[in-house]
């Protein structure tokens, strides 16, 4: 018979599994929230805010071995979350 840690633990990969494919935040109280949303999407809509109003205050992404251009979109992120909400500023081009 399993013990209760191997049984937690077995529980724990398979909600591990309905979460697959969706965009984790993580909110006070260290606890995790799931949407079907990309982070960009989530954090335009809804600003760092869960439908039942708590605060997200993190979105967990590699820092190590990350390229430049995935490390500027995940600290647009960050900056996001830290402020409340994602604004994106208007697209410009240089001058012609």
């Amino acid at each position: 018979m399993a013990s209760t840690k191997e049984r937690l633990a077995a529980l724990r990969e398979y909600l591990k599994t309905l979460s697959a494919g969706k965009t984790t935040f993580i909110v006070e109280g260290v606890q995790e929230f799931y949407t079907d949303k990309d982070p960009f999407t989530y954090l335009l809509e809804h600003g760092a805010y869960t439908p039942d109003g708590r605060r997200i205050v993190l979105y967990p992404h590699p820092v190590e071995g990350v390229d430049a251009l995935s490390l500027s979109l995940y600290e647009l992120l960050d900056e996001a979350i830290e402020v409340g909400k994602l604004e994106l500023p208007e697209p410009g081009s240089d001058e012609l």
